[in-house]
């Protein structure tokens, strides 16, 4: 019996096995990629580390897992997480410190949706390289550190800062401590 290629029945069945073998191959795909898509990502982390504290690819982090968490340099430099909010979304960073505990020696910050040219200007070297050498630290208080705002993306200079506050407040004990 001959099956009539343009009834209604054989285009449903056809459409339906072309829709279950690509979506069993896309799963396998995605399963099969998972590990290298999560070493990525523990790569990414650890270069915007290294990155914002200036050293090198084979220099040692160690992480410190305490009621905060810390990485330290090669011992001496430590390096702290940060998250905020952006115009659009996440943002997130990194701050090396200083042995002095007090001085700022580099930052590093991403996004997940800002806005290219604007916003998204957070990742440029000019944009993190102003943060170097600032003090947040005096007389064992927190200085607020100044941002120079991007043009244009005022939204997101603000979540830089108020992102840098907020964490150099819940830190600052840990620094006073040194």
């Amino acid at each position: 019996m001959k099956r009539d290629i343009n009834s209604n029945g054989y285009i449903f069945l056809y459409s339906t096995i072309l829709v279950v073998v690509v979506a069993v191959l896309l799963t396998a795909a995605a399963l099969w990629l998972q590990p290298y898509q999560q070493r990525n990502k523990e790569n990414e982390k650890r270069m915007m580390i290294l990155a914002a504290a200036g050293a090198s690819d084979d220099s040692k982090i160690t992480f410190v897992d305490g009621d905060l968490p810390v990485y330290l340099i090669d011992d001496n430099i430590t390096v702290i997480p940060m998250q905020g909010n952006g115009l659009w979304g996440p943002i997130w960073g990194y701050l090396a410190i200083a042995p002095d505990g007090k001085t700022v020696l580099g930052a590093r910050f991403d996004h997940k949706s800002e806005t290219p040219g604007l916003g998204g200007e957070i990742t440029s070297e000019k944009f993190q390289s102003q943060f170097s050498g600032k003090q947040f630290m005096s007389n064992g208080r927190t200085i607020p550190i100044e941002v120079d705002a991007i043009s244009g993306a005022t939204k997101t200079s603000n979540g830089v800062k108020e992102m840098i506050d907020k964490t150099m407040q819940k830190y600052s004990p840990y620094f006073e401590q040194r």
